[in-house]
C-alpha cells in the first residue's frame, strides 16, 4: 500500500504533498492511530506532507535564497549555494516551472523536473553521481546534459546555472 500511495500522493516529503497542503489547507497525511508510532520522512520530519520543503534544514538548506544578491539578466535566485548538500536533488518551482536542481559535487545543475516516460517527479528520485533516477519507472536521466540513459532517444530540458556569490541561479 505504501508504495501505491507514493505513486498517487507523491512521497510524503514530495512537491505534491507541499503543494496539497498549500492549495487544499490539509496534508495528504492518512488518518493515524494514536497510539501508533509517528511516521518519519527522511531528514527526520513527521507526517504525511510534513516533509522538507526547499528551504528547511531537513536538507541541510538555509532558511531562504540570499537577498543581496543580484542575479544575471534572465536568471533568478533559486536557493542558497550551501542549502543543497552534494549528492541531493530538489524540486524548486521558478517563474511557474517545476525543475529539479541536483548538487554533484559542488556542481550545481537544472533540469525538468518531469520525467518524459511517464511523468514522474525527477526531484523526488535519487541522485547517484550526475544521474538521476524517476521514483516511479527507474527511468535515468545525467543532469549534465539532460540526457536518458534509459532511452537515448529521449532527452529532458537543461537549464543554465550560475552561482552569483552565494546564491544559486537559475535561467528558465
Amino acid at each position: 500500500m505504501g508504495l501505491l500511495r507514493n505513486v498517487i500522493l507523491g512521497r510524503p516529503d514530495g512537491m505534491r504533498a507541499r503543494l496539497c497542503k498549500k492549495v487544499l489547507g490539509r496534508s495528504t497525511e492518512p488518518e493515524k492511530d494514536p497510539a501508533a508510532a509517528p511516521y518519519t520522512a527522511p531528514g527526520g520530519t513527521g507526517g504525511w506532507g510534513a516533509g522538507p520543503t526547499a528551504a528547511e534544514p531537513a536538507l541541510g538548506l538555509s532558511p531562504e535564497a540570499p537577498k543581496d544578491v543580484t542575479p544575471p539578466d534572465g536568471f533568478e535566485v533559486v536557493l542558497h549555494k550551501d542549502a543543497l548538500v552534494a549528492g541531493r536533488v530538489v524540486e524548486i518551482i521558478v517563474s511557474g516551472t517545476a525543475i529539479a536542481v541536483a548538487n554533484v559535487d559542488g556542481h550545481f545543475y537544472a533540469v525538468s523536473n518531469t520525467c518524459a516516460h511517464a511523468g514522474g517527479p525527477l526531484g523526488e528520485g535519487t541522485l547517484e553521481g550526475p544521474i538521476l533516477t524517476c521514483p516511479y519507472h527507474g527511468w535515468a536521466y545525467d543532469v549534465r546534459d539532460g540526457s536518458c540513459r534509459t532511452n537515448p532517444e529521449v532527452q529532458i530540458q537543461k537549464f543554465d546555472v550560475v552561482v552569483e556569490g552565494e546564491a544559486v541561479c537559475v535561467r528558465v
